[in-house]
């Protein structure tokens, strides 16, 4: 029975459609009542104001991005869940272990990924060795499945261009550098892109 992935994606487009809403509310100076992000919000904001050594900008521009961080954080773990149950279906649990299914580049740098942080003794990140690889090489796994997942999308080629401006995108917002308002604006299209490639 095929995987359906409609009521995740739902949740995606909508976290997007609120992000746009509430960027033209703070751009027109309007208020359309309180949004599901408002909480998470205004915690940022007060740990924020509890160092007063932060300029305003900086605090502005990390409440902005903390709407981006929540997009792509939702995005790529969708995506990670996506390759899991649709390998885990077709392949079986060990689809990780099972030779080319993952690209030997993208083994290797999760199994160095791993490596390093249980060096560090922190709590591990996750189970799944597929939560140690980079969202670029989500992008690799999906194109070395395409048989797997055909149904799912319309056309690799423009999953593999979408994939490729989001990570683009995801430099700014995991090194912490404010995207630009045009950039915010490609983000929201290319989460679009993503949806519309859903069969």
């Amino acid at each position: 029975m095929p995987i359906n992935h409609n009521h995740r994606y739902f949740g995606l487009n909508s976290l997007s459609l609120e992000a746009a809403v509430q960027e033209v509310q703070q751009r027109l100076g309007l208020s359309l009542g309180p949004s599901h992000s408002d909480k998470s919000s205004s915690a940022a904001s007060m740990d924020a104001t509890f160092y007063p050594q932060f300029s305003e900008r900086i605090r502005t521009d990390a409440e902005r991005m903390a709407r981006n961080y929540i997009l792509f954080y939702s995005l790529e773990n969708a995506i990670r869940d996506l390759i899991d149950d649709v390998l885990f279906d077709a392949i079986g649990p060990d689809w990780w272990e099972e030779p080319d299914v993952v690209p030997e580049p993208v083994h290797k740098n999760a199994d160095k990924n791993k490596k390093k942080e249980d060096g560090t003794g922190v709590t591990p990140r996750s189970d799944r060795m597929l939560d140690y690889t980079n969202f670029g090489e989500l992008g690799e796994i999906i194109k070395s499945n395409w048989t797997n997942f055909g149904d799912i999308f319309r056309d690799r080629r423009a999953v593999e261009r979408i994939i490729a401006n989001l990570n683009t995108l995801r430099a700014s917002i995991a090194h912490c550098t404010a995207l630009s308002e045009d950039e915010e604006l490609r983000l929201h299209l290319s989460l679009r892109d993503w949806f519309r490639q859903q069969a």
